[in-house]
């Protein structure tokens, strides 16, 4: 690719707020959307590929709840096989290959340890059978098959976990995703469907016209406006905020939130090659390599309180480095910790303990014209959404007849490549070659947008200082903040390095520089 050449001809039309709070006052919508998380984006994306028109609303930024503070897992979920929910499992896997094709930049395979011992909650032959279960039931969108290791041989791929009481270890096979990314990257291919897609629009209560909701009363919080988005279709992708939501039309809370936090250390100090899956008093944790640095969680504890105030306190961290320096040979302690996050799962209620909960969804109709779906997985967003628009085209009249379901075939923005692998070996030579570019500049450029970088280097067409460095040293170019904010919705500094980059999560500085 010469420099410019094909970038040029992919500018795009700059994003503007303005004529999409027109929109929202001058239409009425088949499908309203309140909630601007996975689940949310993932149903205006599915509405909107089927020809219905569709507004998304979030009082945050699209993925600043629990869609972007996960474990980053899309996985089968290996734990709720022991647990007996094989549809979820199956449900999960199957989500999980799909991902693996249509967005090939932002999920990817990974291989993971588990190792085991003497006092694990995991007994050596179950966990075989389990894993030979969770192999079978991935089918054709396998990954690959598991195997046993032997403690010798674990212990030298694996140096830094503690030798003593040490029997065996299994070796398998999930995926690892940008949560944040991937949340905003299923909204902008809703955008690109003709979705109208606003962060920062508060819910503010529930329109109701001859006894059936038919829209939602907002606010602006970026201009102070107010307005209302007429619909014949409401529906409240929450997330925690679910009950909160709920409430506005009377009803009874659902929820049981759990929270989970995870801390980030360099990897000077904690180094696993492969995602290490651990148990530590009865509970699965998971150290996971990223870059220089490695993140390890979750805790999973009731939260009863404001989800709007939710945070890693200091005991939700001493457990964590409790349990990694339990689990591997470092001592890490709090000085080590570069910076944590926590979320809110929004687990259906249920008695026991939180690990136990399902995570399983369900969708709840009513009053008249609004729906509700919660609980649910990551990995299983786009199942989640297809299965709700079924479920409303079952019980409501539009104007014209919806198609078929499309987003198992459809890719991701810029995820349409074919053969990624091979996609990036090129993108990564033309870059290197055609704009001067590093190798590790390049690759991380293709690796986080996909085909879509050609966009991102639009703008440093008639602007080439964007091509430097963000911050010296970082591979992050000023043409991506410059485009985060033109086409990618960003309205705040935090959204551009928490959500649309991780230089507030993977970095010394928290990207402040």
């Amino acid at each position: 690719m010469a420099r410019g050449s094909t970038a040029g001809n992919m500018h795009e039309a700059e994003y503007s707020r303005g004529a999409l709070l027109e929109r929202l006052e001058r239409e009425t919508f088949d499908i309203a959307i309140i909630g601007g998380g996975i689940t949310g984006a993932g149903i205006a994306r599915d509405a909107a590929m089927r020809g219905l028109s569709v507004a998304l609303i979030d009082k945050g930024d699209f993925g600043s709840g629990t869609s972007g503070r996960s474990s980053r897992l899309i996985h089968g979920g290996l734990r709720y096989l022991g647990q007996g929910h094989l549809g979820l499992v199956r449900e999960a896997l199957r989500e999980r290959g799909l991902l693996l094709r249509l967005a090939p930049h932002l999920v990817w395979p990974t291989p993971f340890v588990l190792p085991l011992y003497e006092d694990s909650h995991h007994r050596p032959l179950r966990l075989r059978v389990g894993l030979a279960g969770y192999d079978l039931l991935a089918g054709t969108l396998g990954i690959g098959r598991h195997r046993g290791i032997s403690r010798e041989k674990v212990l030298l791929e694996e140096p830094q976990l503690r030798s003593e009481d040490l029997q065996v270890a299994f070796r398998y096979f999930d995926a690892i995703t940008n949560d944040a990314r991937l949340t905003l990257t299923v909204a902008q291919s809703a955008v690109r469907q003709g979705a109208a897609a606003l962060n920062y629009v508060e819910g503010a209560s529930l329109e109701t016209t001859g006894g059936r909701i038919a829209g939602v009363n907002y606010r602006d919080l970026v201009g102070g406006g107010e307005g209302a988005v007429r619909a014949r279709a409401v529906v409240s992708a929450a997330g925690p905020w679910t009950d909160r939501v709920r409430s506005l039309a009377g009803g009874a809370g659902l929820l049981r939130p759990t929270k989970g936090v995870h801390v980030v250390v360099p990897r000077a100090r904690l180094a696993p090659n492969a995602v290490v899956a651990f148990g530590w008093r009865g509970r699965d944790l998971f150290a996971i390599p990223h870059g220089e640095y490695t993140y390890v969680g979750t805790t999973d504890t009731d939260h009863s309180g404001d989800p709007d105030c939710i945070e890693a306190d200091y005991e939700d961290v001493a457990y964590i480095l409790e349990a990694a320096n339990g689990t591997f040979t470092t001592e890490l302690s709090m000085s080590d910790v570069i910076s944590a996050w926590a979320g809110l799962r929004p687990l259906l209620s249920e008695e026991g303990d939180p690990s136990h909960v399902s995570r399983d969804y369900d969708i709840l109709d009513g009053p008249p014209g609004l729906y509700t779906i919660c609980g649910g997985k990551l990995t299983t967003f786009r199942a989640m959404a297809e299965h709700l628009v079924d479920h409303i085209i079952e019980r409501e009249q539009f104007s014209r007849r919806p198609a078929r379901c499309r987003t198992a075939r459809e890719p991701l923005p810029g995820g349409g490549a074919g053969d990624f692998a091979r996609y990036k070996k090129g993108a990564v030579a033309a870059l290197r070659d055609g704009w001067q570019m590093s190798e590790e500049v390049a690759r991380r450029l293709v690796g986080v947008y996909g085909t879509d970088h050609v966009r991102v280097l639009s703008h440093a067409v008639r602007e080439p200082r964007l091509l430097e460095p963000l911050i010296p040293g970082c591979p992050v170019l000023a043409a991506e903040a410059v485009h985060a904010v033109r086409q990618e919705m960003a309205m705040t500094l935090e959204d551009f390095l928490r959500r649309r980059s991780d230089l507030m999560l993977f970095g010394e500085d928290g990207g402040m520089a």
